[in-house]
């Protein structure tokens, strides 16, 4: 029985594995492709162009993971029973309950990896490739790295502080403009920066102050959408990016925003969001056993593949959806993270319960 669970396991697996290595090469030419208009620019090179598209391969396989374990399993398991391996496994009396043992073994070791990339590679390395790309392709805009950022832009000098966690540039934003003669006119701070729905600036409890040759005028105001003439890839360094971040750090970051009042739903869902990811893995890889048993047991190795990526895809956007949807109508981040985890956990149960 070992043997057969192994067996099982590795198949599995490999046959993961090979749709995993399909997707990213696809996704990486599609990248690289997208990336070729902007070689040139600037000191945006070729070799940073390759550099970026490999450090965002992580992220990648992090992203498609839940539906790369389901097709994987599905052509894995599809392949035996074509060659009616699964077949005599039964008539030897290995149950349901046992293949659905070695597929959930499986999976946990696809949960694990998940976890790995999830929690170091992808957030560190995809932080990583932004900043080289936003750098090299805005050599005329002055970046200083370090505890806050620098960036000039015209008369205008931006400073985005890093918090003391050291998440992001939510410590705190403070503007400067200068007029001819290089005197400053205006001093403005903000608890924070991000990026509004059509890339413009969007500064969190801001204040203002104007001086003129005969006053000094201060205003305050809980939300500014200024008209800043600056990228959205450059401003983009100045936001905290969810999908940048592990577990851990979006738990502290999501602790400092409800500490300064300021609105966490964004990082809630995605974080509620990171840990459903990690347990649909685990789901999607037992869910390709009884597809396998029932209607597509006697269908073509490409019948299958095209119900599998027809199933992914959509386990896909439906979660991709569900947080865009959360943000926009204000609903429940645990409602919205777990609600696709949820109906799959119900498709694997009802599934499993007909085969025979």
């Amino acid at each position: 029985m070992n043997l057969l669970r192994s067996y099982l396991i590795v198949t599995v697996l490999k046959g993961v594995g090979l749709v995993l290595f399909g997707i990213v090469v696809v996704g990486s030419v599609i990248e690289f492709v997208g990336q070729i208009d902007d070689v040139g620019t600037a000191d945006y090179a070729m070799t940073d162009a390759i550099a970026y598209v490999l450090l965002r391969i992580p992220r990648m396989i992090f992203e498609v993971l839940p539906a790369a374990a389901f097709v994987g399993a599905l052509f894995g398991l599809g392949n035996l029973a074509v060659h009616r391996e699964l077949i005599v496994m039964r008539a030897s009396g290995v149950s349901h309950f046992r293949m659905l043992g070695a597929l959930a073994l499986a999976g946990f070791g696809l949960v694990v990896l998940t976890v790995l990339l999830g929690e170091s590679l992808a957030p560190s390395l995809g932080a990583y490739a932004r900043e080289l790309r936003t750098v090299a392709l805005h050599e005329d805009i002055d970046i200083e790295r370090g505890q806050s950022i620098w960036l000039k832009d015209g008369n205008r000098i931006i400073n985005l502080r890093r918090p003391s966690e050291g998440i992001g540039f939510g410590g705190g934003v403070s503007i400067f403009e200068l007029d001819a003669s290089q005197q400053v006119t205006m001093v403005a701070k903000a608890d924070m920066a991000d990026i509004g729905p059509t890339n413009e600036w969007l500064l969190s409890n801001y204040a203002e102050t104007v001086f003129s040759a005969d006053r000094i005028q201060s205003s305050r105001i809980a939300e500014l959408r200024p008209t800043y003439d600056i990228s959205p890839d450059l401003l983009s360094l100045s936001v905290v990016r969810e999908d940048l971040l592990d577990v851990f750090a979006l738990q502290r970051y999501i602790t400092y925003l409800r500490g300064n009042d300021l609105d966490a739903r964004r990082y809630l869902i995605a974080y509620w969001a990171r840990i459903a990811n990690v347990a649909s893995v685990l789901l999607m890889t037992v869910l390709a056993l009884p597809f396998v048993f029932g209607g597509l047991r006697s269908a073509g190795t490409g019948a299958r593949l095209l119900v599998g990526l027809v199933i992914g895809l959509s386990y896909y956007v439906v979660v991709q959806v569900a947080a865009r949807s959360g943000q926009v109508f204000d609903l429940d981040p645990i409602v919205v993270a777990w609600a696709p985890s949820g109906v799959l956990l119900a498709i694997a149960a009802i599934a499993l319960l007909r085969v025979r």
